[in-house]
């Protein structure tokens, strides 16, 4: 699929033309000010109130077709990045099950700069040619259209958008990726797969890559990590992902994912009611191992090491059992009260493991806890850590890729109820206020001094209703904001 921009529509065949339209607004994009015909089919959709609903009308010219997909873009205050990727995967959504290969996007450039536009623009082409019907046989009636060329129409802006194409494809195939790993049933995707997966990514963007097999893990001490483990029969597997972009020791960033790959609870075994969705359980594992893959074909030139501990949580003859305790490759005990609360176990080791290869700056990812749903539903991931300078880094990442995260309080109190009377810590403290326990026990396992930021997506990591810029099913988030965060981190280095 290429990408490129040009001024106008006015010259190039295409056989889909993607414009948005803005509430209560008469003005258009200039790239379309001197195409009348567009610009009458525009004025007729102003003023839609539902946003990212789309309508397709056909024309007719010179024995051609042509599709024009309007998109109601909500207010032009209200655009910002998130929208723009939104507005553009609507407008290629609307495009499901036709023949479309060559798609043009009129880009608003007047409230965002040019580049940031087009790259937004990229991302959500990729992240709307992304079906979950994986699976499924015989035809399908809402294939993909086999989309061949796209042409980011910018008006009058002149800009060298080779960079910003670059970057778009770079996250918008990592956050594809993710989401297919995502998708996949846990018997397709156990922890062995994932460690096949990740090989086969590594190997495709120059990542080194070490899979620690449970001996390994049992040697250097991760206890916490393989408590989880006991009740399966698939062999836990500890992925670790190298990029060195930069001559030196130790490493800028850490990133950490949750990869349970399919959790029933343990013996504090889940509901039936919706324990299918449990395969999605790793898809913090499936975004920080995406995340890297993009860091490393953008060549940034910081140090980045990934982990993903993944394991499945079953109940079985060894599983392990409420009350039981380990220690965890911190040094710190660690009494199980309840052995769904699970992800917390592996991200411990987790993040310890990427603090003791010399990462000084922590990002973990995992779909931990319900709670967080509860208190941010699903638009929001919530946001954890420490100093405050480095958690407001990582909000601005994310409000430059087009994520919203928000800030969650951590304190002692929080970090009083999780004292076990037993051991160290408890993983669990009860259900009020759960997101935050989930966040502070991940935090007793790393030192002081290193900066560190837990992000909870298991409110925005499914959706179980299609959207119109969105199928239902697994969305890829934080993906973005990592890779954010990494070119930030590099720009200050240089």
């Amino acid at each position: 699929m290429q990408f490129r921009t040009v001024a106008t529509p006015d010259d190039t065949q295409l056989d889909a033309l993607i414009v948005p339209v803005f509430k209560d607004e008469g003005a258009f994009s200039a790239a379309t000010a001197d195409d009348r015909e567009t610009a009458e089919w525009v004025a007729r959709e102003q003023g839609s109130s539902k946003i990212f609903s789309t309508t397709t009308h056909l024309r007719q010219a010179d024995g051609r077709a042509t599709r024009l997909v309007v998109v109601a873009a909500g207010k032009r205050d209200d655009y910002d990045i998130q929208r723009a990727w939104q507005i553009a995967s609507a407008g290629v959504k609307a495009l499901w099950s036709s023949t479309a290969k060559s798609i043009g996007f009129v880009l608003d450039t007047h409230s965002l700069p040019a580049t940031e536009a087009v790259q937004a623009a990229v991302e959500g082409v990729h992240f709307a040619l992304w079906r979950p019907g994986t699976h499924r046989t015989g035809d399908d009636d809402n294939a993909l259209p086999s989309v061949e060329t796209v042409l980011l129409m910018c008006g009058d802006a002149e800009i060298d958008a080779a960079e910003a194409i670059r970057r778009g494809n770079a996250v918008g195939e990592a956050v594809n990726w993710a989401r297919s790993l995502a998708n996949e049933p846990a018997n397709l995707m156990t922890p062995t797969n994932i460690a096949a997966q990740a090989t086969d990514l590594a190997n495709g963007c120059g990542l080194q890559i070490e899979v620690l097999d449970e001996h390994k893990c049992r040697e250097m001490g991760m206890g916490s990590y393989l408590s989880v483990a006991h009740g399966s029969d698939e062999p836990a597997k500890f992925i670790v992902l190298r990029h060195h972009g930069r001559d030196g020791d130790g490493y800028d960033l850490g990133l950490v994912g949750k990869g349970i790959t399919f959790d029933s609870g343990g013996i504090s075994i889940k509901a039936a009611a919706d324990m299918h969705l449990m395969k999605y359980d790793m898809s913090g594992a499936a975004a920080v191992l995406g995340a890297a893959s993009a860091i490393a074909n953008l060549g940034l030139p910081i140090n980045v090491i990934t982990v993903a501990p993944c394991t499945e949580n079953l109940p079985g003859g060894h599983a392990t059992k409420p009350g039981d305790v380990f220690t965890s490759l911190s040094g710190k005990t660690v009494e199980v009260i309840n052995t769904d609360a699970e992800g917390r176990l592996v991200l411990i080791d987790g993040v310890t493991y990427a603090e003791r290869e010399g990462a000084t700056h922590i990002v973990d990812v995992a779909t931990l806890t319900g709670a967080i749903a509860v208190a941010l539903g699903k638009h929001y991931i919530g946001l954890f850590g420490r100093p405050d300078g480095f958690v407001d880094a990582v909000r601005r990442a994310g409000e430059q890729s087009g994520e919203r995260l928000w800030p969650m309080p951590l304190a002692d109190e929080y970090r009083d109820d999780i004292r076990s009377d037993i051991a160290d810590i408890k993983n669990s403290a009860g259900r009020e206020g759960g997101a935050i326990y989930g966040a502070v026990f991940i935090e007793a396992g790393l030192k002081p001094e290193t900066d560190w930021v837990h992000l909870d997506i298991a409110g925005v990591g499914w959706h179980e209703q299609d959207r119109s810029f969105s199928p239902k099913g697994p969305q890829g988030p934080s993906v973005r904001t990592i890779v954010e965060l990494a070119s930030s981190i590099a720009a200050r280095k240089q």
